[in-house]
């Protein structure tokens, strides 16, 4: 197998099929916010000399997974494979002096991290092999997706306790993989999967030929150059949440300060390789070099791995877990975390058991919570009532049971927030120009022919409806003047495309440049409301805009200024079709002025046929999200009521629906039909000369119109609350016209009777006696 051939690496491809599997887990961008965070904590401490150093120690379980081979051949390798395996492993990450892992490179650092094999299986027992955990597989090879479909989750040891390493071989497009990684997962994440999908994937997979290292004994099935059991440190760097060196793209970000710049992976041992204008760090364990090659996690490299340790979910509890110890000598420690401590009414809260000694038996109170009390180790509860309450854990083992761990106040369920407008933009509103070369706008139309700009938003209080979005434009033209019929295409994607990048479609609405161009005028930002309810189902979500460069108009969102934004939110679409971060394309940390209508329920929602028509023609106005609806102003409409009407306007007209119904976010909805030539506003024809009669009336109705107008005749009554009880269409073919209508079986009482005769309409008021 030639060494072109080889695929060192598809985490950062499983974690694009993880996270479109399980959209909750957020987005890379989500936990590289947090991270940089904490990173920030640790290295004050670090300069202000407030560190201790300490060893963290994480325990490990290897999965073998064989065909049925003898210990020892094949795919079914020895113990002492995988202890050669993880002395490889320490000697790396404690950059051991006199190692293959030593280096003397003045950036290079000692992780202080080491890994032990476990000694205790998950229910307490001793292990006749340290560390190791044998499975005869029901195949002799596997893809990716059967690994994380079948083997991982019928196999994985509790990831709060134990480090998952799977040894196994590969097939399909994964033939010639060596390994991938499964990153950690943000703190506090909302909405961990209820079946468990991440802690059940969680951990690392490596091809057995490229596990071990020839230098601690014969081990035949290991193959040059990855021989030397390199790639489980490459692949437990990601684990900890290390990105490739040259960050997955040309010039890109690891995230890392003290890792240089390069543009691509590096193969062999290609050192003095320059790139993006630096001397490659070709021998960073997280490049692609041969194993020979490797050397080199730096110190900023471990201030990322340590701030994991710290916050991210399954990793910090492992500092904590006993499993390469001695065996249970008391009852448990009860300790626990949740994926959110506040929610909103309806929201779900997701326990994990953290308890140390080993428990095999749960009791949980959940005060508020549905159910109020479980025997589940991990629960998932429902919390309906707003307040704050409390939460108990008992935990059990074979010495006995512990004393009631009660947190007080623990989950908070939100009154408030059913609707909301939700925005990342806080500073300076600016309009960012682009630099020369390039001309136009960073946040708009601009000589790079940009297609795209997007707001992410992370949506953590786990919103299920988007309603509409507010955007400030800073500068707005139109080629073919303040007449224009040029729209701009506002977009609602969901969060699951490459590396979490906007990804789907959900919702699109074109917004008619003579808008943003009053808008940008009069210094107001853009109100758009969609044609229904977007739903985004509690996930993260994008809202941006196209970019059409056909008319040659041009627009320009507004941002803050570089700098003052301390999360990544803002995206761009290249020429080539390619979604970055700013902070990737241009090295940049800006909010875009966009805000997101959200909500648990639904708002009025408005949509047209068209927006732009000539005098008199028919536009179809339709309306969502509500049970009845009423429509002013009434009089180019063809009913003021109905989820649907049509319009004859003769001049530009916003016409408003106002929608009834139980908790609705946003009662209103407003859309703008623009009028070609508009006429002046002519009398109603019908308004004066309709005579409708008697009123009151016992039973009998008429209704009598003499004009030339002929055509559609249709005649509503409606009760006070809006229903409908008696109508009537019919041909207007003569200059008189009279229609009578019974009315004896409608009971009495105020009514609204409503005739209209091709889309012009009166309205009266009828008493029944």
């Amino acid at each position: 197998m030639g060494q072109h051939t080889i695929d060192r690496c598809a985490t950062m491809e499983m974690d694009s099929l993880l996270r479109k599997k399980y959209p909750k887990l957020g987005s890379l961008i989500d936990f590289e916010m947090e991270l940089q965070g904490k990173i920030k904590e640790i290295e004050l401490r670090q300069k202000s000399g407030r560190t201790t150093a300490t060893v963290l120690t994480i325990p490990v379980i290897v999965h073998i997974i064989h065909n049925g081979e003898a210990v020892g051949q094949g795919r079914n390798i020895s113990a002492a494979q995988v202890q050669a395996q993880l002395a490889v492993l320490n000697e790396d990450f404690r950059r051991k002096e006199g190692s293959r892992g030593f280096n003397t490179d003045s950036r290079g650092a000692d992780i202080e991290i080491e890994f032990c094999l476990a000694a205790f299986n998950p229910q307490g027992v001793a292990m006749a092999e340290k560390g190791i955990d044998r499975r005869q597989g029901s195949r002799a090879a596997f893809t990716k997706e059967q690994m994380d479909g079948e083997v991982k989750p019928l196999t994985v040891w509790d990831p709060n306790r134990y480090y998952n390493i799977w040894v196994a071989d590969f097939t399909g497009s994964a033939q010639n993989l060596l390994g991938y990684a499964q990153f950690p997962s943000k703190s506090g994440l909302g909405g961990m999967p209820e079946d468990g999908g991440p802690a059940s994937t969680d951990g690392v997979v490596i091809k057995y030929t490229a596990f071990g290292s020839k230098d601690k004994g014969s081990f035949p099935v290991l193959q040059a150059p990855y021989d030397l059991g390199r790639t489980l440190t490459h692949e437990t760097g990601h684990w900890l949440g290390l990105r490739h060196i040259w960050g997955d793209g040309n010039c890109a970000t690891d995230y890392v300060d003290d890792t240089p710049t390069q543009q691509s992976e590096s193969r062999g041992c290609q050192k003095g390789r320059v790139s993006c204008g630096t001397t490659n760090m070709v021998e960073n364990y997280m490049d692609y070099s041969d194993d020979a090659c490797s050397n080199i996690f730096t110190r900023g490299q471990k201030t990322r791995m340590l701030a994991v340790m710290e916050i991210s979910p399954r990793r910090r509890e492992l500092i904590s877990s006993n499993v390469c110890g001695n065996a249970i000598v008391e009852a448990p420690i009860p300790n626990f975390r949740v994926d959110k401590q506040q929610v909103l009414r309806g929201g779900k809260v997701t326990f994990t058991d953290l308890s140390a000694n080993l428990p095999t038996q749960w009791q949980w109170t959940f005060e508020g919570g549905n159910p109020s009390t479980s025997t589940s180790q991990n629960p998932v509860v429902t919390y309906d009532t707003p307040g704050k309450f409390n939460v108990t854990l008992v935990a059990t083992n074979s010495i006995g049971s512990s004393a009631p761990l009660v947190r007080t106040d623990y989950i908070e369920v939100l009154e408030a927030g059913l609707c909301n407008s939700i925005t990342n933009f806080k500073g300076t509103a600016t309009v960012l120009k682009e630099t020369s070369p390039a001309t136009g706008y960073i946040t708009g139309h601009n000589s790079r022919k940009d297609q795209a700009k997007a707001e992410y938003f992370g949506n953590n209080l786990g919103y299920e409806n988007v309603s509409g979005t507010s955007i400030r434009f800073g500068y707005a033209y139109a080629a073919e003047g303040s007449a224009t019929e040029s729209t701009v295409t506002v977009v609602v994607w969901n969060a699951r495309g490459l590396q979490s990048s906007p990804g789907q479609i959900l919702e699109q609405k074109d917004i008619p440049l003579r808008t943003i161009l009053q808008d940008v005028a009069q210094n107001r930002e853009t109100k758009i409301t969609f044609d229904r309810n977007v739903p985004v189902g509690g996930y993260p979500f994008f809202v941006g805009i196209v970019l059409n460069y056909d008319k040659k108009d041009s627009v320009a969102v507004v941002s803050n200024q570089n700098g003052q934004s301390s999360q990544i939110t803002a995206w761009e679409r290249n020429s080539q079709g390619v979604w970055q971060t700013y902070s990737i394309s241009r090295g940049i940390n800006v909010a875009h002025a966009i805000s997101a209508e959200v909500g648990m329920n639904s708002s009025v929602q408005v949509g047209a046929s068209t927006l732009f028509i000539d005098a008199g023609q028919p536009v179809t106005l339709n309306a969502r999200g509500a049970g009845l609806f009423s429509w002013t102003p009434a009089a180019t409409l063809s009913s003021s009521l109905g989820a649907q009407v049509v319009a004859y306007p003769t001049q530009t007209t916003t016409y408003t629906v106002t929608g009834t119904g139980v908790d609705l976010c946003n009662t209103e909805a407003s859309i703008t039909v623009f009028v070609r030539n508009p006429t002046a506003v002519e009398p109603n024809p019908i308004e004066r000369n309709l005579i409708v009669s008697p009123n009151p009336t016992e039973d009998q109705l008429q209704f009598a119109l003499s004009n030339s107008i002929r055509g559609n005749v249709e005649i509503s009554l409606y009760n006070f609350i809006g229903q409908k009880v008696a109508g009537v269409k019919e041909q207007k073919t003569n200059v008189e016209y009279v229609k009578t209508i019974d009315l004896g079986s409608v009971a009495s009482g105020i009514y609204i009777v409503e005739f209209q005769l091709n889309g012009w309409k009166v309205m009266r008021k009828i008493i029944k006696i």
